[in-house]
């Protein structure tokens, strides 16, 4: 494996610490350039070190280049109520990260920290930074969030209370499911909400419009799967829709989310991912920035537990990454945190980089393509740690 090279051209990040200075971010300038869409993507979801990095390469591209929007992997309805708290609406932080950020991500501190960071931002300048959530809502389990979001823009309606309590199939801090273990759909609760759409396509109502089709979407994974054919997955389907209007509002937008969901390459389970739906029409208005990391425990989802001891922190150190895997690669060049841009590197310097790891450092996902087709430049840190209020103590 040619390190030297990758050394060369990394770029060590001198700090994690949102509120440090951001010299040391200025190669994402160039990573950047006039692209409005970053992906930004992690290798684990639930750990201090992507969420900080998420922040501090938010303020970044709001103070030194204009951009405008964070577009997180969560809820589209449930991050209405998170947008309107940022712009200085009521209600305390803790509540709305809770029941605005779906799959728990509101359990972490670091995420707090950065609605915070938005928030103070928001009441000192004019050119304000928004919100929003471009995935299914109600944890692809309920299509009730959605349903209640939409009707909460439009003109009330005979019908709708009983819409509402038919559309509320389970509980937030219910995990996603396997289609056998679903809850039932009550009969004609598909039709119903397809005619709520149709409610939004008539009032003009964009965001009305997407929150009723997510929750049509939810009730079709219910009945027929997330995996409606080859290739296809609804969430990515979904989270790509929902980005195309987002940015009929937005100019510039930081996305950020699983490296699998954002990668150009295809998504851990052979279907075509966001990066993938997207970048034959955004062509170089998208720059994806990926994040891997080398070794830490990490805090993941325990579907057999109860509700309020869910998340675990893994109890045992991972082992080193894999030879093949991007990893192994980057980790080479021997920083605590780096950012390389893969378009600068020799061709030669990822020869036989064939994988990278998914959420736990037990999961590689091939790589079908080759790295820098995948991403563009990737965030790299040696060691992770679980956030803060993300995991129960081990």
């Amino acid at each position: 494996m040619p390190a030297d090279s990758i050394t060369e051209l990394t770029t060590p990040l001198r700090t994690l610490d949102p509120d440090a200075d951001d010299a040391d971010l200025g190669v994402l300038r160039e990573v950047v350039g006039r692209a409005r869409v970053v992906f930004l993507g992690e290798s684990a979801h639930f750990t201090a070190e992507f969420n900080r990095i998420r922040d501090r390469v938010l303020r970044f591209l709001v103070r030194q280049l204009g951009f405008s929007a964070l577009v997180l992997e969560s809820g589209l309805p449930e991050g209405l109520a998170v947008d309107r708290w940022v712009r200085g609406g009521p209600g305390e932080l803790a509540d709305v990260a809770r029941d605005g950020l779906t799959y728990e991500f509101g359990r972490c501190v670091e995420m707090h920290e950065q609605l915070d960071w938005m928030r103070r931002w928001n009441a000192d300048h004019e050119r304000q930074v928004g919100f929003h959530g471009m995935d299914v809502p109600g944890w692809c389990v309920s299509p009730g969030p959605g349903v209640a979001a939409c009707l909460e823009r439009l003109p009330a309606e005979p019908g709708d209370h009983e819409l509402l309590l038919a559309a509320d199939l389970g509980s937030r801090i219910t995990p996603p499911p396997d289609p056998a273990a679903a809850p039932s759909v009550p009969a004609g609760l598909a039709d119903a909400i397809n005619e709520l759409v149709g409610r939004a396509d008539a009032a003009g109502d964009t965001v009305a419009r997407q929150c009723a089709r997510g929750a049509a979407r939810v009730v079709e994974f219910l009945e027929h799967g997330l995996y409606p054919g080859a290739g296809r997955n609804l969430r990515n389907e979904v989270m790509a829709e929902n980005l195309e209007r987002i940015l009929e509002r937005e100019q510039r937008v930081l996305v950020a989310g699983h490296n699998v969901h954002l990668q150009r390459a295809l998504s851990f389970d052979g279907t075509t991912s966001v990066g993938g739906l997207l970048a034959p029409a955004l062509g170089e208005d998208l720059v994806v920035i990926g994040g891997t990391h080398a070794s830490g425990r990490v805090p993941d989802l325990d579907p057999e537990a109860p509700p309020e001891g869910r998340y675990f922190a893994a109890g045992e150190e991972p082992p080193p990454p894999a030879e093949h895997t991007l990893e192994a690669a980057l980790d080479a060049a021997g920083h605590r945190a780096h950012l390389v841009d893969l378009r600068r590197l020799p061709e030669e310097a990822l020869a036989g980089t064939t994988a990278l790891r998914a959420q736990t450092p037990h999961h590689t996902v091939l790589l079908d393509t080759a790295p820098r087709e995948a991403f563009d430049a990737v965030c790299h840190v040696h060691a992770v740690h679980p956030a803060r209020g993300a995991a129960d103590a081990p």
